[in-house]
């Protein structure tokens, strides 16, 4: 089981309009040669452009958020803050707390962020036989799956026959857990192919991409076969 905290910090900015209170602004007289007075008025300023904010900004911003959320037992370890997920909005974070509690977390432009971590050390645990291990299935960036690999090395993933890519996120579990992630535009149903390599074999295992029901499953985007 997961604990879930959710902090909001709500951030604005107030813009101040400065009016003169004389009225309209008039023309000063400058000499000219013959002595009369020419008037003249001073450009108006130009506007400057908005800079578009970059992802690596956005990342960037989103770790200060996660850092001041994540504390006291719920603080990365010293592995710190791994990026599952990111884009101009916000970005997925994944770590493992200093007591080896698997976490995640979400950090997103407005300033919310949310916090997850399982309740014992090591959960789930590392296996003895090659696997697969879902680890996240959320909307951040967007449709997000980060799930592990255990005595073997994910080589590319497919959703129908057509490549997915795969975020190389980092290792956890002292070495013994690869993480990695895919990221979908919406909500994705049913299963992905993930061709993994152990030793000299090369094998394909299938990865599914959320677990609740669904009513109205046709109106989502799927891949592979349905799991429920």
């Amino acid at each position: 089981m997961t604990r879930r905290t959710l902090v909001a910090a709500v951030m604005g900015c107030v813009v101040l309009a400065a009016a003169s209170c004389a009225g309209p602004e008039r023309p000063t007289a400058t000499a000219t040669a013959d002595g009369k007075g020419a008037a003249s008025t001073s450009a108006s300023p130009v506007p400057s452009a908005t800079a578009t904010p970059t992802v690596d900004d956005a990342v960037a911003a989103a770790r200060e958020r996660m850092t001041a959320a994540a504390t006291g037992r719920d603080a990365p370890g010293p592995e710190g803050l791994l990026v599952a997920a990111e884009s101009t909005g916000g970005a997925l974070f994944v770590w493992e707390s200093s007591d080896g509690r698997f976490c995640h977390g979400t950090a997103t432009g407005v300033g919310v962020t949310s916090v997850a971590c399982f309740t014992r050390p090591h959960t789930p645990p590392v296996g003895k036989e090659p696997r697969l291990v879902p680890l996240v299935r959320m909307m951040a960036t967007g449709w997000n799956v980060v799930f592990g690999a255990e005595h073997e090395t994910v080589e590319s993933v497919t959703c129908d026959g057509v490549p997915v890519r795969v975020k190389d996120v980092g290792v956890m579990a002292d070495g013994r857990r690869s993480v990695h992630a895919v990221e979908f535009p919406d909500l994705t149903l049913g299963t992905v192919s993930v061709r993994v390599r152990r030793g000299s074999r090369v094998v394909t295992e299938t990865l599914a991409l959320e677990t609740f029901a669904k009513k109205d499953a046709a109106r989502f985007a799927s891949c592979g076969e349905p799991t429920s």
